[in-house]
């Protein structure tokens, strides 16, 4: 940007220069024609300039525009999916706390059914107990008869 303007200054000084010095070897201009030549070489050099100028700026313009597009749609969709996970995480959080719930509501229930089964096992075995001695005391009464 700094390189080409000093470069085009640069240019338009030598270009000026060169006009300036014919100006002065034809002597057949009076002065006030070599000002007004120099001017009118100046003028078009200007309108060049703001040509080049007129065309950078459009480019530039038309790139930030293009930039500033994207980057507003990727803040929204972004902003989207915030808000999205915002909602997974409460909708998870409360899914797991209920399901942390039900965890120990069934850890309790394993431990009561597992003292049921032990009780009834103890019971079983009591009875089977007491009908084993009651069928030998029978197949004794049988055996005397």
């Amino acid at each position: 940007g700094a390189a080409a303007t000093g470069s085009a200054a640069g240019s338009a000084a030598g270009s000026l220069q060169r006009v300036w010095e014919k100006s002065l070897d034809s002597g057949k201009d009076t002065p006030i024609t070599r000002v007004v030549n120099l001017l009118k070489e100046m003028s078009a050099t200007l309108e060049k300039d703001q040509e080049e100028d007129e065309a950078l700026f459009k480019e530039l313009a038309c790139w930030c525009s293009t930039g500033k597009n994207e980057k507003e749609e990727a803040v929204k969709a972004s902003t989207a999916k915030i808000e999205q996970l915002g909602s997974d995480i409460e909708r998870l959080t409360a899914q797991s706390t209920e399901l942390t719930t039900t965890i120990k509501e069934l850890g309790e229930q394993l431990a009561s059914d597992k003292t049921a089964l032990a009780e009834a096992t103890a019971l079983r075995e009591k009875q089977i107990s007491e009908f084993q001695g009651m069928e030998n005391d029978n197949v004794q009464a049988l055996e005397n008869l």
